[in-house]
């Protein structure tokens, strides 16, 4: 999955769905015993352009497709939580819906808005504990907690010979984008890779 950049919403919304990341975990192999993959999630987005439903307070799971031997528990797990709301077949891809939970849509929105530091206590402790986030691992504290160290970077970053940026009390993270976070006819393609030669061998058909 290294190869995979994280949406800000698997990082900062996924947290949100009290999904456990290690529910994804797994152990698929080929016939010759070798590892294929061991994660089924791919990643998450806010919505799907081609789905007029959902566009409120949820979140879309693209999940990887193969149907293993464990596919159906793991199926059958997600489609228990409460927050279930729908799945359907994209692009060879598992797309599954769910809903952020009312006690949780004041931290969501906080984040949508990029408060991200405004966000409650435990908000904050959903995301350290479970979020999927392509950087550094110390990255995601520095962020909710604004630290002065990620906006002095951030500053340097920004500067040039004649002009020195500052970003004041600003928070340390861009705003998240709604365009970049959405499911449209390119997205799953370049998760295509993903999916390549990943055929059941016989086995669990």
């Amino acid at each position: 999955m290294s190869d995979v950049k994280y949406t800000k919403t698997a990082t900062f919304l996924f947290p949100f769905l009290e999904i456990p990341r290690d529910i994804f975990e797994c152990n698929v192999k080929n016939a010759f015993g070798k590892l294929m993959f061991s994660n089924r999630f791919i990643n998450a987005y806010l919505f799907d352009e081609d789905i007029k439903h959902y566009r409120e307070n949820c979140i879309f799971l693209v999940i990887r497709n193969y149907r293993d031997v464990d596919f159906e528990s793991f199926y059958t797990t997600m489609c228990a939580f409460p927050n279930y709301k729908d799945d359907y077949e994209k692009n060879n891809s598992l797309v599954m819906v769910f809903s952020v939970a009312d006690h949780l849509l004041s931290d969501y929105h906080l984040i949508l808005n990029g408060k991200y530091s405004e966000i409650s206590k435990a908000g904050k402790t959903l995301i350290l504990g479970n979020y999927f986030f392509t950087g550094k691992a110390f990255t995601i504290p520095l962020i909710l907690n604004k630290a002065v160290a990620l906006k002095d970077s951030w500053e340097e970053r920004l500067s040039s010979p004649n002009s020195v940026a500052n970003l004041y009390d600003q928070e340390v993270w861009p705003i998240i984008n709604i365009e970049a976070e959405k499911i449209c006819v390119d997205t799953l393609k370049q998760y295509s890779f993903l999916n390549e030669k990943l055929e059941p061998t016989g086995e669990f058909e």
